[in-house]
This record gives C-alpha cells, structure tokens and sequence, in this order.
C-alpha cells in the first residue's frame, strides 16, 4: 500500500513562487546506512515518490555500500555526515538511523525547519498493511518475539520477524511473500521517532536503567519505550509488565504472569523469566487464533521442543563436567541477573566485560549471589573489579587472553556469558562478540 494513498497526502506539493504556481518533487533523506537504512533505501528508491538522498559517516566513496547507493539514487545524492547539516535542513522527510541520537546538531536544525523526522520502524509500517505485534523492553525482546513467531507458524500463520531482531522491518515491503502478521522488535531508539506506528498487539516486558549513554536520566528511555502505545486504540491489546498495569493506555490490557498448567519436563527453556516470555507468546496466540484448544496443543509442543534463542542463555557446549552458556546479547545488568538466577544452584563461572558506559551500573544484586570465579574483559573490566571487591575478579584484554587463562584451569559447574556491558570496545555489535565466544568455547 503507498504511504501517500495510506494517508491521504500528495507526493507532489504545490508551491507558490512569484504568483506562479509548480510542482516541487519532495525530498527525503535516509540519515544512516546500516542495515535498516538500507532497507529503507532500497525500497524507496524502487518506488520513486520521492528524491531520494543518502547521509552517513565518511566520505561517500569509502562506505560500505557506496556502490550500490550511488547506483541507486546517483553520486550527487550521496552525502557525508560532515556535509549535511544544511541538507538535512532542506528535506521534506528524514528516515533516522536508530544508532544516530536525537540530539544530533543537524537533526535540531531539521526540527527547527519542521522537517519530519521519522524511524525505520514508521517509514515501513506507513507502506505495509499487515497487522503487527511489536515487542519493546529492556529485556526479553528477542525471546519473546522469536517464541511469538515460531508459536504462530506453528499454528499455520504465515510471519514475518524483524526489527531490532536483526532484520529490517523495511525488508517486508520487497518480499513476494504474502504474511498474515508482522512480528516487530522494536528498540527504544526506534520509538523515538514513530507518529503513527499502531500495532494490533503491543507488548512491554519490562523496563530496567539502561542506555544511560544515550538518555540523560530513566524517564526520558522509559517515555521512548511507552511511545509504543500512543497510537493503539480499544480494538488493540497492550500485553504488559505487572509494574505498568496502572498505565492508563489506549486500548485493554492484560498483564504478564509466568505461564502455568503446562508441561516442562521435557523442555530445554531455562529460567523462570522464559515463562513470563512465554505467557506473552500465549496470549498473542490466543488474540488472534481465538481457539483455546488448537493455541494450548500448540504451546505444549513447542514447550516440548524449545531449543533456545540465539545468544540467549543459549547452550553452547560440554566440556567434561562444565556447561556453558552463551548470553551474549546481555548489555545491561538486568539481563545478566536474570541469566545468573537461571542456572542458580549451580557452580557458577560468569564472564562480564564490554564498553564503558559510565560509572553508574549498579552491582549491589549481582554481589550477592554465589560465583565459582568472575572473569572481566575489556573496557570495562577494571570497573567490574573495582564494583565486585569480594569476587576476586580476575581482569584480560579481551576474550581470547580470558581463555587462554581458563584453559589452563579444570573448570567445574557452568561456565556463563553475560556481559552485561556493550561489545563497542572490541567489536562491532553483539553478534560478533558472541560468536567469537562461541567459537573460543568450542575451542576449549
């Protein structure tokens, strides 16, 4: 569906200059080229409504994709970070990478020029019609988008994934294929900037101090986070932490619980957390399948045969009598103490490290669980020790000088990677770090 015939707005706008009137082709720039903004990119440009400019960080020829952009919308239309401020300025819309903060000078000039400033996220959902379940959280996302996904396939809908989980939302919009429902991760970075993004169900699983990087205090990431909600109305269902049930919101609401009456003891699901998860997997099916029965068969089979989330307390190996995990998509706190109070009982060996935010991470919970030994790398690892003084935490470079040392020690119990840290310092995102974790745990 165009956006245009969606919402009723020309893609030409009439202009007066010298009492004459004319047709003015409007202008949008998509500000970030990773993969959402290339998305964003490919499908515009195949379309046409608009002239289409592209900005990113560097000199044009020495981005990644430089050829394929300026293939697309020609060389003259390819701008660097540095050069756009005045660019920016003249757009009619601008499709804002999630990476890229609000308060980016040339962004402050746009507003100030009543440029709409749009995400990834609005650009897709104001081409698609396919109704929308969208997942936000600091926490869980990722599970919970993935079990909604595969739960619905299970019960013979056809669903696409994408998101903040890795695959653009915007890659819906090219593909032949015919859905019946859109599952959307979605970040708060890429709520900032949603005007009309209305999903038919909308969950939050949690919201905990994070991204303090981005956000000058907790107030301005959880009102990025409720921005979910703003365009639902009482057709819709919010799906919600017990802490925001009070949320006075648009539309019903239920409230997440720990899903019951059901069978684990053939699943693989680790953690109570999973069934909170899982509790948000049910209820979407049971919003839209509307058969108790056929929804309740379906979730015990997929109990049955859970294998895990990638990067998600995920088991990686055994190594003689050590398990290890891998959860590395951990970049705060709250999700490594979950991950932690998932294998408790157990002779826990945890590895934490990353980028340094700042200094306000908070260990009082995790010092007081139990650890066979805490490993820290990277940036952030002389903070780690300096927070975790009764731990004795031993400190590495990085993660191949950490298991060069843990070689060397007969390991016993559960070997746990939550970094709770970003991966900026050595990595490129957290998918790299956790696969070169991987690789080194299979190695030892």
């Amino acid at each position: 569906m165009c956006l245009f015939k969606k919402f009723l707005i020309s893609p030409k706008r009439l202009s007066k200059s010298i009492g004459a009137l004319y047709i003015q082709s409007m202008k949008m720039a998509i500000f970030g080229l990773a993969r959402s903004g290339m998305s964003a990119l490919r499908h515009q440009s195949s379309l046409g409504e608009y002239d289409c400019y592209a900005v990113n960080r560097g000199e044009p020829s020495s981005w990644e994709n430089y050829d394929e952009v300026s293939s697309l919308i020609g060389e003259a239309n390819c701008f660097s970070e540095e050069d756009s401020l005045s660019l920016l300025a003249q757009m009619d819309v601008i499709v804002k990478s999630p990476g890229i903060p609000y308060i980016h000078p040339a962004l402050r000039l746009a507003r100030e020029n009543k440029v709409e400033i749009i995400s990834e996220i609005e650009y897709a959902f104001r081409y698609s019609d396919i109704p929308v379940v969208a997942i936000t959280g600091t926490n869980g996302k990722t599970t919970t988008a993935t079990m909604i996904h595969e739960l619905l396939s299970s019960l013979g809908q056809k669903v696409f994934l994408g998101g903040n989980i890795g695959i653009p939302y915007s890659e819906i919009l090219m593909s032949k294929d015919r859905y019946d429902w859109a599952v959307v991760e979605v970040s708060s970075f890429q709520l900032e900037n949603i005007k009309s993004f209305k999903p038919r169900i909308a969950i939050l699983t949690n919201i905990s101090h994070s991204h303090a990087e981005r956000y000058e205090s907790h107030e301005l990431y959880r009102d990025a986070k409720l921005k979910l909600f703003q365009s639902m109305t009482k057709e819709d269902t919010a799906i919600v932490n017990r802490d925001f049930y009070g949320l006075n919101l648009p539309c019903s609401k239920k409230s997440i619980k720990s899903l019951e009456n059901f069978d684990y003891s053939k699943t693989k699901m680790v953690g109570e957390h999973n069934k909170e998860n899982l509790y948000c997997a049910y209820l979407s099916a049971m919003e839209i399948i509307k058969d108790e029965d056929r929804v309740n068969k379906a979730t015990q089979a997929y109990i049955d045969s859970f294998g895990g989330v990638e990067y998600r307390i995920q088991h990686v190996a055994t190594k003689g009598n050590l398990e290890i995990y891998n959860d590395g998509k951990s970049t705060n706190m709250a999700s490594t103490l979950a991950a932690v109070d998932s294998v408790k009982g157990k002779k826990i060996h945890l590895i934490l490290g990353g980028k340094l935010r700042d200094k306000s991470m908070d260990f009082t919970e995790l010092s007081k669980r139990e650890f066979a030994g805490v490993y820290a790398f990277g940036e952030s690892r002389d903070f780690i020790k300096e927070s975790l003084p009764d731990k004795n935490v031993q400190t590495y470079d990085d993660l191949d000088e950490l298991f060069k040392d843990l070689a060397e020690c007969d390991l016993k119990g559960v070997l746990l990677f939550s970094p709770a840290f970003p991966s900026f310092d050595l990595f490129k995102n957290y998918e790299e770090r956790a696969k070169r974790f991987n690789a080194l745990a299979r190695e030892l």
